[in-house]
């Protein structure tokens, strides 16, 4: 394939690596609610420890990030990445064998770290490309299409066959078909430079603007996750079989599919804010349903909204961010305002369904994603202000 632009990052070969290895990177968010599951019917875990324990992964998920923006233009994308998928999937593998509790909970706090990092790496890439929508839109299509994958044919076979340890395998498998991709990934990105070699200078209203933006992208994230980590124990509690979860949970995935590729069709064309705004309002539809299950059909329907929500709003909150940063490096930290978000919410999940009961996941969910709403709505007004103030600090055209 050949590329028009003049932006190395805009290779069809590069945005491919970096979809990929986000995917891998994601690729324990998208099986959360069949990991919670299976840890809970093999490793005879209560909701608070398997809340507790998959908040270990993403603790491990944040930490590692969190240090991305000193590090992330300086190192080899392409030997990080790799020692990256290595450590993670001994992880797993150790994960699945262990019978001990304490070294089980190491173990998914060291995946963690190491995925975060190949998830890292992979979202700065497609963050540097010119249009940073459309391809984390593509993005969110492919995390979701190896969750698709992975849901219907795991319960099937290797959770059927070897329980825990079966799933861990899974997922390493995947890490291995998927990893060759790591060959298209260049050693470093493209920033935003000034005529004279040195980074665009932030202006303080827009580094603003840019913390607010992360913000967004935590309170949003840490809502998706508070309904979908629960989502099978949801319709389990329902009395829903366990084959049928899975195939809904599969189908779910499929919507999240086309919430992501509608941003991929959409790209920047109504801006950032606009796309947000119509995700967050089908999200709290989807809690509505969700609320209220009491038929195969409404959790269905239900399920596949939410999951629809997601894709499309993690597509346009992620990129609130990336148009903002004119820098290049704050884009990046993304990683780690997802990683708090995902972190907090199983563990605070585990603890408000202790008996059993949603409601009161449905209201803290449905609050915490109108602030992200609004906190997204004021980054963009404030950035948009900063550039009008400073039109030097103009990098990307701020929707």
């Amino acid at each position: 394939m050949t590329n028009t632009s003049s932006n190395p990052m805009d290779l069809k070969r590069v945005i491919m690596s970096g979809v990929v290895l986000s995917a891998l990177g994601t690729m324990f968010y998208n099986l959360l609610p069949m990991f919670l599951g299976v840890v809970q019917d093999y490793r005879e875990f209560d909701n608070r420890a398997i809340g507790i324990l998959s908040s270990l992964f993403f603790a491990g998920f944040t930490l590692t990030t969190g240090t991305a923006f000193f590090w992330i233009r300086r190192v080899n994308w392409r030997i990080v990445t790799l020692v990256s998928l290595c450590v993670g999937s001994m992880a797993l593998l150790l994960a699945g064998y262990s019978k001990s509790h304490i070294l089980l909970m190491i173990c998914i706090f060291v995946a963690g770290g190491a995925f975060s990092t190949v998830y890292g790496i992979g979202a700065t890439s497609l963050g540097d490309t010119s249009n940073p929508a459309r391809w984390y839109g593509l993005k969110i299509s492919a995390e979701a299409m190896l969750g698709v994958i992975l849901l219907f044919v795991l319960p099937g076979t290797l959770i059927s066959s070897y329980g825990f340890m079966g799933m861990m395998a899974g997922m390493v498998l995947a890490v291995v078909l998927l990893a060759p991709m790591l060959s298209w990934l260049p050693a470093t990105g493209n920033t935003l430079l000034e005529d004279g070699g040195t980074r665009v200078h932030i202006h303080s209203q827009l580094k603003l603007a840019i913390w607010i933006g992360l913000f967004a992208v935590t309170t949003f994230i840490f809502s998706a996750t508070m309904i979908w980590g629960f989502i099978e124990r949801l319709g389990d509690t329902a009395g829903l079989d366990a084959l049928l979860l899975g195939k809904i949970l599969s189908l779910a995935l499929v919507f999240a599919v086309f919430g992501s590729m509608t941003a991929v069709a959409l790209g920047d064309r109504f801006g950032s804010g606009r796309p947000f705004v119509v995700a967050t309002a089908t999200f709290l539809l989807a809690l509505a349903l969700l609320s209220t299950t009491t038929t195969v059909a409404i959790y269905t329907v239900g399920t596949c909204l939410l999951t629809f929500a997601i894709g499309l709003g993690i597509s346009y909150v992620i990129t609130i961010v990336a148009d903002l940063d004119t820098d290049g490096r704050y884009v990046v930290l993304t990683v780690p305002a997802i990683g708090i978000g995902v972190m907090m919410a199983p563990a605070i999940g585990g603890l408000l369904t202790t008996s059993q009961e949603f409601p009161a996941i449905f209201m803290f969910a449905g609050i915490t994603v109108v602030f992200s709403l609004l906190a997204g709505l004021l980054a963009l007004h404030k950035g948009l202000a900063a550039v009008e103030r400073n039109p030097t600090l103009k990098g990307r055209e701020q929707k």
